[in-house]
Protein backbone atom coordinates (compact mmCIF):
# COMPACT_ATOMS: atom_id res chain seq x y z
CA UNK A 1 0.00 0.00 0.00
CA UNK A 2 1.05 3.76 -0.70
CA UNK A 3 0.20 7.01 0.83
CA UNK A 4 1.33 10.47 0.64
CA UNK A 5 3.60 11.64 3.12
CA UNK A 6 1.85 14.75 4.37
CA UNK A 7 -0.74 16.02 6.58
CA UNK A 8 -4.34 15.17 6.26
CA UNK A 9 -6.50 18.07 5.14
CA UNK A 10 -8.28 17.47 8.59
CA UNK A 11 -9.01 15.07 11.05
CA UNK A 12 -12.50 14.12 12.08
CA UNK A 13 -14.42 12.43 14.72
CA UNK A 14 -16.66 9.68 13.56
CA UNK A 15 -18.61 9.65 16.65
CA UNK A 16 -19.76 13.01 16.36
CA UNK A 17 -19.15 14.21 12.89
CA UNK A 18 -17.28 16.88 14.05
CA UNK A 19 -13.38 18.60 13.09
CA UNK A 20 -11.13 17.28 15.93
CA UNK A 21 -8.46 20.07 16.71
CA UNK A 22 -5.02 18.08 15.88
CA UNK A 23 -3.05 16.94 12.78
CA UNK A 24 -2.52 13.82 11.57
CA UNK A 25 -0.08 12.21 8.97
CA UNK A 26 -1.71 10.60 6.15
CA UNK A 27 0.83 7.77 5.39
CA UNK A 28 0.58 7.04 9.03
CA UNK A 29 -2.72 6.79 9.45
CA UNK A 30 -3.00 4.48 6.36
CA UNK A 31 -0.76 2.44 7.95
CA UNK A 32 -2.51 2.50 10.89
CA UNK A 33 -5.87 1.81 10.32
CA UNK A 34 -4.38 -0.90 6.79
CA UNK A 35 -2.95 -2.33 9.72
CA UNK A 36 -0.02 -2.81 7.69
CA UNK A 37 3.15 -1.69 5.90
CA UNK A 38 2.50 1.32 3.93
CA UNK A 39 5.17 3.62 1.66
CA UNK A 40 5.52 7.03 0.52
CA UNK A 41 3.47 7.34 -3.22
CA UNK A 42 7.01 8.60 -4.50
CA UNK A 43 8.31 5.10 -3.89
CA UNK A 44 5.82 3.23 -6.39
CA UNK A 45 7.47 2.21 -9.23
CA UNK A 46 4.99 0.89 -12.27
CA UNK A 47 6.97 -1.19 -13.21
CA UNK A 48 6.68 -3.38 -10.21
CA UNK A 49 3.28 -4.03 -10.60
CA UNK A 50 0.38 -5.39 -12.83
CA UNK A 51 -1.72 -2.59 -12.02
CA UNK A 52 -3.19 0.02 -9.55
CA UNK A 53 -6.09 0.51 -7.72
CA UNK A 54 -7.62 3.72 -5.86
CA UNK A 55 -10.07 3.23 -3.45
CA UNK A 56 -12.48 6.35 -3.05
CA UNK A 57 -13.84 8.27 -0.29
CA UNK A 58 -12.40 11.32 1.79
CA UNK A 59 -8.79 9.75 1.21
CA UNK A 60 -9.16 10.60 -2.51
CA UNK A 61 -11.44 13.36 -2.17
CA UNK A 62 -9.20 15.77 0.66
CA UNK A 63 -5.86 14.09 0.64
CA UNK A 64 -4.65 13.15 -2.96
CA UNK A 65 -7.07 16.27 -4.34
CA UNK A 66 -9.13 19.17 -3.77
CA UNK A 67 -12.46 17.82 -4.87
CA UNK A 68 -14.06 18.29 -1.57
CA UNK A 69 -13.48 21.83 -1.20
CA UNK A 70 -13.23 22.82 -5.05
CA UNK A 71 -14.89 20.14 -7.13
CA UNK A 72 -14.51 19.78 -10.81
CA UNK A 73 -12.38 22.90 -10.09
CA UNK A 74 -9.46 20.91 -7.94
CA UNK A 75 -6.49 19.95 -8.35
CA UNK A 76 -4.92 16.61 -7.37
CA UNK A 77 -1.76 15.48 -5.68
CA UNK A 78 1.11 15.59 -8.29
CA UNK A 79 2.40 12.08 -7.39
CA UNK A 80 -0.81 10.44 -7.69
CA UNK A 81 -1.16 12.50 -10.96
CA UNK A 82 2.29 11.22 -12.25
CA UNK A 83 0.88 7.27 -10.75
CA UNK A 84 -1.86 7.71 -13.08
CA UNK A 85 0.22 8.62 -15.93
CA UNK A 86 2.72 6.04 -15.43
CA UNK A 87 0.37 3.39 -15.21
CA UNK A 88 -1.57 4.63 -18.43
CA UNK A 89 1.13 4.78 -20.83
CA UNK A 90 1.79 1.51 -19.76
CA UNK A 91 -1.06 0.32 -20.66
CA UNK A 92 -1.50 -1.37 -17.08
CA UNK A 93 -5.33 -1.89 -15.35
CA UNK A 94 -5.99 1.04 -12.92
CA UNK A 95 -8.95 0.64 -10.70
CA UNK A 96 -10.70 3.47 -9.25
CA UNK A 97 -13.13 3.15 -7.04
CA UNK A 98 -16.17 5.80 -5.27
CA UNK A 99 -15.02 9.16 -6.24
CA UNK A 100 -11.85 8.22 -7.21
CA UNK A 101 -12.30 8.19 -10.81
CA UNK A 102 -12.22 12.03 -10.29
CA UNK A 103 -8.36 11.56 -10.02
CA UNK A 104 -8.24 9.73 -13.08
CA UNK A 105 -10.23 12.13 -15.15
CA UNK A 106 -8.13 15.39 -13.84
CA UNK A 107 -4.57 13.56 -14.64
CA UNK A 108 -5.11 12.11 -17.64
CA UNK A 109 -8.06 14.60 -18.95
Amino acid sequence: AFAPLQPQMHVIDHTTGEEMKQSRNALTESARITRGQVSGLDLLDVKEFDAVIFPGGFGAAKNLSTFATMGMDCGIHPKAKLILERFHEAEKPIGLCCIAPVLAAKALG
